[in-house]
């Protein structure tokens, strides 16, 4: 190997090493708007019972504590939200009165949620949070079909 490859090689090693920190601090991001959208769909969905749904707000719990655990590999934390920072989609449905309420409300939740998904995992860089996020998109839209209106009449 001539010197001037051995120049390049380290010269393109120490360029690479900014863009994988950037990627990490891109992935940070990321993760902390998804944790605050579980854990406001979790706090809507507590208490609900939605024929199509098991229990959807256990399911996003679980989502949280798997995206911390993503987060926290990372060297960074995430704060709780307040019942007050529940997006306006998880409001609509946590301030639901009816069952067709509830049933509308969950679908514009679930869309939000997959809409959120698919902006993430084009925008991650780290193949074990894209992999994480990509299975949570996947259950968001299942919950989505779940809850069309020819699947569940309100």
């Amino acid at each position: 190997m001539r010197r001037r490859d051995l120049f390049a090689a380290a010269l393109a090693t120490g360029l690479a090493a900014p863009a994988v920190a950037r990627g990490e601090d891109h992935d940070r991001a990321i993760l902390k708007s998804l944790i605050a959208r579980e854990e406001g769909a979790s706090a809507a969905y507590r208490g609900l019972r939605l024929p199509a749904l098991r229990n959807p707000s256990e399911q996003d719990a679980h989502h949280v504590k798997a995206l911390k655990t993503e987060l926290q590999a990372l060297y960074s934390g995430a704060t709780p939200i307040s019942p007050e920072d529940l997006d306006a989609a998880a409001r609509r449905l946590r301030d639901a009165s009816t069952a067709t309420e509830r049933h509308t409300a969950a679908i514009a939740l679930e869309t939000e949620l997959v809409d959120a998904y698919r902006e993430a995992v084009l925008g991650l860089t780290q193949p074990a949070i894209l992999q994480a996020v990509a299975t949570m998109l996947a259950c968001h839209a299942q919950r989505r079909a779940l809850l069309t209106a020819d699947s569940y009449p309100p």
